[in-house]
């Protein structure tokens, strides 16, 4: 008989994250568990689109959100702490529940009775610890994450810098996210109105949300001094908060060689007929866009930050360091010398994809068992190559 999990997360189709949590929904709900999803952010039309038949969805947390202290809002979020989080929430005992994601959604858990508790990290606290203002201190964020059976950290670089951060709590364990590769080459072979490459000329793609982290609005500088030197096109899909700003970086100093895509469903045909998929990302927790262009068979080139370094070879991308300028010659020597992609991408026919998914999902389901591959202790992945 399945298990009753909840699944706590705050969106519910945005980003990386929201995939991994798909893919896990539906392994789960394949397998005959009965699926809850809280979160505080989307709709039913995305929960049929995206997750499997059967999973229920509550608005949860409702009251969250930001507000000004002793506001009627503030008091509000208040009242309503402590009658659902201290009170009715707690009637029910779970199974197991997961944080899908630190911040919120594991502070959450926290509160919450089951058998078994897993949270998973997903940000690189050396980079970006924005969790910080939930807790009064990193004593208190270590205590939260040591009172779960299990926190999942998406690369040993996420490990360290929780460490670094907020102490260990000692029930940490690297897992790298899973990738359906046979999914994603179907998806990739569909041919979407506008993804047609331009003919005599490299196509260059970054995949990802908008927001200050990518460094997307450097990219488009580099690109702008780039252009004056080579013919070349640059693809953004994603969206988020910084797309407006980014159009309008666009209207008003280009470069025309740019094409602001928006969000997609579907960004694999995108990635399939690049010549290279491009990350000018400051910080990652694992880099799957990253991940993703290698099972396509497209080489990379990224900004090199701990967790990509970590899972890149360079068999098949190019590393370059964060500074601007480091990125815009990395950028520039591709641009220069096309033999280099040539030779990356005859590498990447040798790329073996087998163990990104199956292997990947089932320790991850053991970690949410709790069976013998679940416990405390046990050992992390090693480096894939």
């Amino acid at each position: 008989m399945g298990r009753d999990i909840l699944l706590i997360n705050d969106n519910l189709d945005t980003g990386g994250v929201e995939k991994i949590l798909q893919r896990l929904a539906a392994r789960l709900s394949q397998r005959g568990d009965r699926l809850t999803l809280w979160a505080c952010n989307g709709d039913r039309e995305t929960l049929r689109r995206c997750y499997p038949a059967g999973v229920r969805f509550r608005k949860y947390p409702f009251w969250y959100g930001p507000c000004r202290r002793f506001s009627p809002r503030w008091f509000f979020t208040r009242a309503c702490r402590v009658l659902f989080e201290g009170c009715l929430l707690r009637l029910k005992k779970w199974d197991t529940v997961v944080a899908v994601k630190e911040g919120e959604s594991m502070l959450l858990a926290s509160r919450l009775r089951a058998k078994r508790e897993v949270a998973w990290i997903h940000t690189d606290y050396a980079h970006f610890h924005w969790t910080g203002y939930l807790f009064r201190g990193p004593e208190e964020e270590r205590a939260c994450m040591a009172g779960f059976d299990r926190v999942i950290c998406v690369s040993r670089a996420v490990r360290d810098s929780v460490c670094e951060a907020v102490g260990d709590p000692g029930n940490l364990r690297v897992l790298y996210s899973p990738i359906d590769g046979e999914s994603l080459l179907r998806k990739a072979a569909e041919t979407p109105p506008d993804c047609v490459r331009p003919q005599g000329k490299p196509l260059l793609v970054s995949v990802g949300r908008l927001t200050e982290v990518k460094r997307y609005g450097l990219l488009l500088e580099i690109c702008a001094r780039l252009a004056r030197r080579w013919d070349f096109e640059l693809w953004i899909v994603g969206g988020g908060e910084l797309e407006e700003s980014l159009r309008r970086q666009l209207r008003e100093r280009g470069p025309a060689c740019v094409r602001l895509l928006g969000g997609r469903d579907n960004p694999y045909p995108y990635m399939a007929c690049a010549d290279w998929v491009l990350s000018a990302s400051a910080s990652e927790s694992y880099g799957l866009t990253i991940q993703e262009a290698l099972v396509l068979g497209v080489p990379v080139l990224a900004a090199a930050c701990p967790a990509i370094a970590e899972t890149l070879d360079s068999r098949w991308g190019i590393l370059t360091g964060q500074a601007p300028e480091e990125l815009e010659r990395g950028l520039e020597e591709i641009l220069a010398r096309p033999e280099i992609g040539a030779h990356l991408r005859e590498n990447l026919r040798q790329y073996d994809a087998s163990g990104l998914w199956e292997p990947r999902m089932e320790a991850l389901c053991a970690e949410i068992d709790g069976g013998e591959e679940g416990k405390r202790g046990s050992p992390e992945p090693m480096k894939e190559e």
